[in-house]
């Protein structure tokens, strides 16, 4: 049994425990005027073993136990008992302490202030240190956007603490790892990080190398040898408009409200543009886990998850037109109008998926099918899961983000696989996400603990019942959490964030 009168000399185990902040030193029983401080006749304490240091930086002698009582054991009536040298007062908040008799909560550190008769004064610092409880989050609702510290603040002033929530309420980030340098890329990530601890706030990371990677022109530059990166042999790391490098895309166009040009679409097979991105997405995820790994038990809640893909697809978010390498250049105005009008494999525009399929040994000549390019993407998003898989993070906290935009279409599938969990966008369905026939289609495949709305926007003026009614529908059972698109809207609609406010609880 241990017993906890307090060591005078240190031992190794507390030096091992200490950080570079909080350096213990040993001291002697003649320099403090106060002996045999213990718990004995406090059964909940009284097994355990406490250490005593001194804090040079605050002169304060300081004794605390270094394996924690249980959960949930009371500390707040606890009967110290002590030996004063002769002459001695002991006091706390300048209520004089009689040993074995005084009552003090214990939940907080506890100040000694003992005087000699001579006058004398030396501060003892009591810490006894109680396990905090895992906190359980059923489900989260996430706002979403390129945030900064005012969106935190504000989010957190808007929603109060998340701690001890059933339904959280925190935010969805997002690092594009290939659309600025490593170091940049790494200090954006911890700085989100930060933030979710500051304000308590759960985070779920998007890591993102599809939709922008602007910054690596060394893998998409292969026509212009005036411009950085350029390197002919760039035509396999980009998408083609048929089955042989010739028709290598230079040019792509995406529509997230109104239309914009885009790097060409990237081959998500090719060996350079995959390496790229499993590089990235492991200095990234070593990041996030030495970050979880470092939260107390009371805080593991703050980690929602992993993101990997943005709507993964081919020729939506980035989508090509027939001829589209003609454009580059000209004016923007020029550029044809119509975007995205039907369903695989071509959307209404030229199909595009003849590299991934041919390097991926899918097919290379013949039809490219819809069946083909969905299976492209679903080995892209498992790469991607099984990097992130491979780093320690646990299949509940890696979820996809699959595209899927018309009745039928298989693309939904490409979502599921052994090392995370599924996740879809809902606009039209938002309203209830269980009428979306694709998305339901899908999770009848799935064996992982749950999925998510990893992308959701309520479109139009609802009223805050109405608000409440789209999210219950959406946080069901197995939905680990709903991600709002984009909190600058959401911020400035009261009926969205009461609804919001009303279940987060």
């Amino acid at each position: 049994m241990k017993r906890n009168t307090f060591l005078l000399l240190m031992v190794t185990l507390l030096f091992a425990a200490c950080t570079k902040k909080d350096v213990f030193v040993p001291f002697v029983a003649d320099e403090i005027l106060v002996k045999n401080f213990n718990f004995d006749n406090e059964p909940s304490v009284d097994t355990y073993k406490f250490y005593a240091s001194m804090d040079q930086s605050t002169n304060t002698y300081v004794i605390q136990n270094i394996d924690s009582l249980p959960v949930g054991t009371d500390v707040t009536k606890l009967k110290a008992q002590f030996t004063p040298l002769n002459g001695v007062t002991v006091k706390v908040n300048g209520t004089l302490q009689a040993s074995g008799v005084t009552e003090n909560d214990f939940s907080t550190p506890v100040t000694y202030v003992v005087t000699s008769e001579s006058g004398e004064t030396q501060v003892i610092q009591v810490v006894v240190n109680v396990a905090k409880a895992k906190q359980e989050v059923s489900n989260y609702i996430l706002v979403n956007g390129y945030l900064n510290e005012a969106d935190f603040q504000a989010i957190a002033t808007e929603f109060g603490t998340q701690t001890k929530k059933t339904t959280a309420v925190g935010v969805g980030v997002i690092v594009s790892y290939l659309n600025n340098t490593p170091e940049n890329c790494l200090a954006q990530l911890n700085n989100y990080l930060n933030l979710s601890v500051k304000y308590n706030l759960p985070v779920r990371i998007k890591l993102d190398g599809e939709q922008w990677w602007d910054y690596r022109s060394d893998l998409w530059n292969w026509w212009d040898p005036g411009a950085p990166g350029y390197n002919p042999a760039n035509k396999d790391n980009v998408e083609w408009a048929d089955w042989t490098a010739d028709a290598a895309v230079k040019i792509g166009w995406r529509n997230w409200g109104s239309q914009i040009r885009v790097k060409p679409m990237p081959n998500l097979m090719s060996t350079a543009y995959r390496e790229a991105c499993r590089t990235e997405l492991i200095k990234l995820t070593d990041a996030i886990k030495t970050w979880q790994d470092a939260l107390p038990e009371d805080k593991k809640f703050l980690f929602v998850g992993i993101v990997v893909g943005w709507e993964s697809g081919i020729g939506v978010n980035n989508y090509y037109y027939p001829n589209g390498n003609d454009y580059l250049g000209q004016p923007e105005s020029n550029d044809p109008k119509t975007g995205v009008t039907g369903g695989p494999p071509s959307r209404g525009l030229q199909t595009i998926g003849y590299a991934a399929a041919k390097t991926a040994g899918i097919a290379s000549s013949g039809t490219l099918t819809e069946d083909m390019q969905v299976e492209v993407v679903r080995r892209h998003l498992e790469d991607l899961s099984k990097v992130v898989s491979e780093r320690g993070i646990t299949r509940d906290k890696i979820f996809t983000h699959c595209g899927g935009w018309f009745k039928g279409e298989k693309l939904f599938n490409a979502a599921i696989n052994e090392y995370s969990c599924p996740g879809w966008s809902f606009y039209d369905s938002a309203v209830n996400p269980t009428l979306d026939e694709g998305v339901m289609n899908a999770l009848k495949n799935s064996t992982a603990p749950y999925w998510s709305a990893t992308e959701w926007s309520f479109a139009g003026d609802h009223t805050k019942d109405q608000w409440a009614s789209a999210l219950n529908l959406t946080l069901g059972p197995k939905t680990k959490y709903v991600c709002i698109y984009n909190w600058t809207d959401i911020a400035a609609n009261r009926n969205a964030l009461d609804a919001i406010s009303e279940l987060n609880k």
